[in-house]
């Protein structure tokens, strides 16, 4: 009789306990890196004298379906994806200040100068040409300016955003601490919590999009992080990272609290670092060259020529502003046109050799091979086709990360359907188990009466 009364409770509380796992399942159906889980249920049982009786179920565990292989190659993608979408966001921000709608850009303005030169050069001694000549100067020497200053704002903004960053990635590192003892607690009580390793699947999620790291988990269900191979995370502490800057030689060092060096090569972070130390410098070498090539190059011819009214040599910049930010006219041509050198003969005014050998500095291959315009045109649009590469890599991964998530949501996934489909399947069991349970009563009241 008292194997009926355990059969039954048994029953009762396993129905019970698998219709509340259940339920979690439905309610939590969309919610955000949840994984549905199911009770894990063994057969109870004793010997008895000659034979064994079963005494009902018993709930061994509350299995969490999730595939942890599968979250792992899921972060390496997101690593490599946040790379590439934070390098493509700041090749964004360059192209935009690099190349405008109006069409004004940095190879217009050099080759508008050069043929004010060539008109220049066929007639030397018309004034208004001069004042053109000036104006076409200036605008190309503060379109220099303003494609430097727009770079140098861009590399501004990446050092603000990298600071976030570090910030929101120690936060997260505490987070996913905390959590590790929580988990690690309740892996050492024998029973699970599957809420934390849930909660800190989305915390390792949101990691892995601001910095790349391998993972790597304990005997107590605890994991460890390792950034460029440098442990920032056991389950001792989490150590705390920290930028040092030098944002005149453009260089970036995170360290942790303990001294060591971290070098973090994918993410947000990665790429900010990247986009800060190398690319940007690159980029702005690349326009420092050209201004100091013009400069260089015109000075060259332009002093070696004459102007209207006497016979001093004169540079046509400022040949100790020699940088992107830098460069100017020579403010003596500003103040007095008649000044800039057209001749390469003292005292002809009509001689217009001198300007046309500037003029010709076009066809001359003055950069690696290249021409001005060329060169020009190749630095402008450097960040469009960089990030019109990357829109392509994007696209790929995008791809992988969208089939790797699709068979995680198969495993890890609810599905209403299944979920009410057990519900009823629960509801019958706990209906059948109290059936037992009232045979049992109705079995036990018949036998009091019969002993009465």
């Amino acid at each position: 009789m008292r194997s009926l009364f355990e059969i039954s409770k048994s029953g009762l509380r396993s129905a019970e306990r698998s219709l509340s796992v259940t339920s979690n399942n439905i309610v939590n159906a969309d919610t955000k890196g949840y994984s549905r889980q199911r009770i894990d249920k063994t057969p109870n049982g004793m010997k008895m004298t000659g034979y064994n009786t079963g005494l009902g179920v018993n709930i061994s565990n509350v299995t969490r379906l999730r595939n942890e292989m599968n979250d792992v190659m899921l972060n390496e993608k997101r690593q490599n994806m946040s790379f590439m979408q934070s390098k493509a966001r700041v090749f964004e921000q360059l192209e935009a200040s690099m190349a405008s709608d109006s069409g004004s850009d940095l190879d217009l303005s050099i080759s508008n100068l050069l043929d004010t030169f060539s008109e220049l050069s066929t007639d030397p001694q018309d004034i208004s040409v001069r004042n053109s000549l000036i104006s076409d100067a200036r605008q190309m020497t503060t379109k220099f300016k303003d494609v430097s200053r727009n770079i140098d704002r861009t590399s501004d903004l990446i050092l603000e955003s990298s600071n976030s960053t570090i910030n929101a990635i120690n936060g997260l590192l505490g987070e996913i601490h905390s959590l590790n003892q929580t988990i690690a607690q309740a892996d050492a009580a024998g029973a699970p919590d599957n809420t934390s390793l849930d909660l800190r699947v989305r915390k390792l999620e949101e990691l892995s999009e601001l910095t790349d790291y391998e993972i790597s988990a304990n005997d107590s269900n605890a994991v460890e992080l390792r950034i460029g191979g440098v442990k920032v995370l056991d389950a001792e502490k989490a150590d705390h990272l920290k930028a040092e800057i030098n944002d005149v030689d453009k260089t970036y060092q995170i360290r942790l609290e303990s001294g060591k060096t971290v070098e973090p090569q994918g993410g947000q972070l990665g790429a900010e670092l990247e986009m800060y130390q190398t690319e940007i410098p690159a980029l702005k070498d690349r326009l420092d060259e050209l201004a100091s090539t013009i400069v260089t190059e015109f000075n060259a011819i332009h002093s070696g020529g004459y102007g209207l009214n006497d016979n001093v040599s004169r540079n046509f910049f400022n040949p100790t502003n020699t940088t992107a930010d830098t460069i100017s006219l020579n403010q003596v041509l500003v103040d007095d046109p008649t000044n800039i050198a057209a001749s390469d003969t003292d005292g002809e005014a009509g001689n217009g050799e001198t300007a046309l050998q500037i003029a010709e500095l076009r066809s001359q291959q003055l950069i690696g091979g290249r021409k001005l315009i060329d060169y020009s045109v190749d630095l402008i649009t450097s960040a469009g086709n960089s990030l019109s590469s990357l829109n392509s890599q994007i696209e790929a991964r995008d791809s992988e990360i969208q089939m790797l998530t699709t068979q995680q949501e198969r495993e890890a996934g609810v599905n209403i359907d299944e979920e009410l489909s057990l519900m009823i399947q629960y509801q019958n069991a706990y209906q059948g188990a109290a059936k037992v349970m009232s045979a049992a009563q109705n079995m036990y009241d018949t036998l009091i009466g019969i002993l009465r």
